[in-house]
């Protein structure tokens, strides 16, 4: 049984490894978590292989989830509640009832909508329908005798798939994260690709387990000791290199941000410092402007930090916000900096495989209104 996890940096190539590495005579099963990876893998599937391979499906994770672990198991679902006569209708993409909410004064306080974990209404809805958040903790909740419900769906997909590929898996937190390592312990061969210092970058998804812990943010080589430690061989050598950004855009995001990429040298570009000539960059559509957030407010097209993630551009200016105003400097210090918000302007630096130009957020300040649109 083989259990891997590849670390790689930005614009290494996640998709494309997982894409031009099977075997199109295997039967191969690929996860990914948002609709945008799924098309991706599809596009570079067909690159790869001339169209999606018949013996590989291509699955968001909610809905590998609902398809294999919750529906062929409903009855043992039921028994778990003693609800017999239960049979669901769907599933629902609102959100659970919360425990704690918001008082008439400001301040948190128990929820009489929300349902215990230990009850079905804590996973479906008044109509029978799944809440699609809480998939992941259901199917870990269920047991039959002693056998737990995931290794009863593991021995099941391994009958079904040779391998079982999950691409950008730093995106997965709490159940999602827990019922990936859970599986993985029974899957034949199961391998995880992703970056970890594009955790906590996503619109959703972004606190808890693996990278938080009670005593803050889990560090890259706490990170990797946690994925060994649960059977996985970790390796950091093969998605190493960045095949999208140069030598010096790579050398400068180690130097300041303390991350440890390189290049593998195939496009050139210089990071500058467009202070001096900001409003004529502004004005450039060549080149795509990046801002920490309301990109949508902007006259020049524009894209948030976070919401570039898995882009590739010819050219990028990235503004920065007031953290960064000192960027440039010898002694600048990141360490005052929260982990997410640095994980976002490594998204946005890692976005160009041309020049990166920089704005900081001083000299954009001056500008900014006459780029809001009316």
């Amino acid at each position: 049984m083989a259990k891997r996890v590849i670390l790689a940096v930005a614009g290494a190539g996640k998709t494309y490894h997982i894409c031009h590495e099977i075997d199109p005579t295997k039967k191969n099963l690929i996860l990914a978590y948002t609709h945008e990876n799924i098309h991706n893998i599809q596009k570079e599937l067909c690159d790869a292989h001339g169209c999606v391979p018949d013996l590989t499906r291509v699955m968001t994770f909610d809905a590998f989830v609902y398809h294999n672990l919750i529906l062929p198991y409903e009855p043992s679902i039921a028994d778990h509640f003693s609800k017999t006569s239960f049979i669901s209708r769907g599933i629902c993409l609102t959100d659970p009832p919360p425990q704690r909410i918001k008082n008439k004064n400001g301040e948190m306080s128990y929820n009489p909508l929300y349902v215990k974990k230990d009850k079905l209404a804590h996973y479906v809805t008044k109509n029978y329908q799944y809440y699609c958040t809480n998939l992941s903790e259901l199917a870990l909740q269920i047991k039959q005798g002693r056998e737990s419900l995931v290794k009863r769906a593991a021995t099941r997909l391994n009958m079904f798939y040779d391998y079982v590929l999950i691409d950008e898996f730093q995106d997965f937190r709490e159940y999602d994260y827990v019922l990936i390592t859970e599986l993985a312990k029974y899957l034949d061969e199961i391998l995880l690709v992703g970056d970890y210092y594009q955790h906590s970058v996503s619109a959703r998804n972004n606190t808890g387990k693996p990278f938080k812990t009670k005593t803050g943010d889990a560090a890259y080589a706490d990170f990797v000791k946690g994925l060994r430690k649960v059977g996985f061989d970790v390796d950091t050598t093969v998605l190493s290199k960045s095949r999208r950004c140069s030598v010096d855009v790579c050398k400068y995001i180690s130097e300041k941000l303390g991350i440890d990429i390189t290049s593998t040298g195939d496009h050139e570009g210089k990071v500058i410092f467009a202070d001096d000539f900001a409003d004529d960059v502004l004005k450039n559509d060549y080149i795509t402007k990046l801002v920490y957030s309301d990109a949508a407010k902007y006259s020049f097209p524009a894209l948030n930090w976070s919401y570039a993630k898995g882009d590739t551009m010819d050219c990028a200016c990235v503004i920065l916000t007031k953290d960064f105003e000192e960027l440039d400097r010898d002694q600048f210090f990141i360490k005052e900096i929260y982990n997410s918000t640095l994980n976002k302007l490594y998204v946005a630096m890692t976005r160009s495989r041309g020049d990166l130009y920089l704005i900081k957020y001083s000299t954009f300040k001056k500008l900014r209104d006459s780029y809001i649109k009316d």
